[in-house]
């Protein structure tokens, strides 16, 4: 089967669940060889990200990306054609402008960085009712302050819509703890307890819970939302720039928690991303590849013309 365009989760995918942070640390990022990879595959073909972080969190860390689905397919933003060099030369201004930074250190180096001013986007669309997303970024946002001060091991992560004016979704993460795995077991469900009974109090339209099984955070959205939607509005967008190709494409899709499973039901291929062997999520890939193996993968993937075979997943 001949691959037309990959779409991939980031958190746990293309970069480890455990890496992940809410700053601007290279830890948040996408390793550098595999990110040249995903650079190279996306002048060949479409490279679209499926997350549910938001704009402002991937827009620096995945310019390679033709299509961004965000915060779980509440908001779809289809992007300008990025040059990879010409992104380098704005990381090198970034360096120059930092004394903190060793310019001569190539891990600094970010393929991401940018000072577009968000110039890069071509089209935003948001299918929810904009009144109850307003209505309700204020219920996540009662949320969010409420949990921090009942709960004071996590942290939360307020996602906004790329106007940076709708909070759409929250994240309560504790992924930093040295035994999360306990946390987990003993105070989530006081967490849980705490999202569930605020919910029924106080919300007009009710908030959607993401939950998992092993993963160490919980989502709440302010409507109803999952991957399957977001993969859905992706490959229509994908539909409007190959309105000339009467042919389906084909599409694989990388993930790793099961927020991924309705994506991972859609797509032709799907290919499930193992990043901490402390985590044992319920998946419905077809495949599953160790973390450290996916560059090597999609090397194979490329130098095969696209072509995907059983063949390219051995002996990684």
């Amino acid at each position: 089967m001949k691959i037309d365009a990959i779409l991939s989760d980031y958190d746990g995918t293309l970069c480890p669940t455990s890496s992940i942070s809410q700053d601007n640390s290279n830890s948040s990022r996408i390793p550098e060889r595999l990110e040249k990879i995903l650079w190279n595959i996306s002048e060949k073909i479409d490279v679209c990200i499926v997350s549910s972080k938001d704009f402002g969190f991937l827009h620096r860390r995945t310019k390679f990306a033709k299509i961004l689905s965000c915060i779980m397919g509440i908001e779809t933003l289809v992007l300008k054609r990025h040059k990879l060099k010409a992104v380098m030369r704005e990381n090198q201004y970034d360096n120059d402008d930092d004394s903190n930074k060793n310019i001569n250190n190539k891990t600094n180096t970010s393929f991401g960085e940018c000072k577009d001013k968000l110039q890069c986007i071509l089209s935003s669309h948001i299918p929810s009712n904009k009144d109850i997303l307003q209505d309700n970024s204020r219920l996540l946002d009662s949320l969010a302050d409420e949990i921090s001060i009942n709960f004071k091991d996590i942290t939360i992560e307020r996602k906004f819509t790329s106007n940076n004016q709708i909070l759409a979704g929250i994240t309560i993460d504790y992924r930093h703890l040295k035994d999360w795995q306990s946390y987990k077991r003993k105070t989530e469900p006081h967490l849980k307890e705490m999202i569930q009974s605020n919910i029924q109090s106080s919300s007009s339209y009710e908030l959607y819970v993401q939950t998992y099984s092993t993963h160490p955070f919980i989502d709440v959205y302010s409507v109803r939302c999952d991957k399957g939607l977001a993969f859905d509005a992706t490959i229509a967008e994908l539909a409007c720039f190959n309105a000339d190709d009467d042919i389906r494409q084909s599409i694989l899709y990388l993930g790793d928690s099961e927020n991924d499973n309705p994506a991972f039901k859609r797509a032709d291929i799907s290919i499930g991303v193992r990043s901490d062997k402390r985590l044992n999520p319920k998946l419905t890939c077809q495949y599953l590849v160790e973390f450290n193996q996916l560059s090597i993968f999609l090397k194979r993937l490329q130098y095969n013309n696209f072509a995907f075979s059983d063949k390219l997943l051995l002996n990684l």
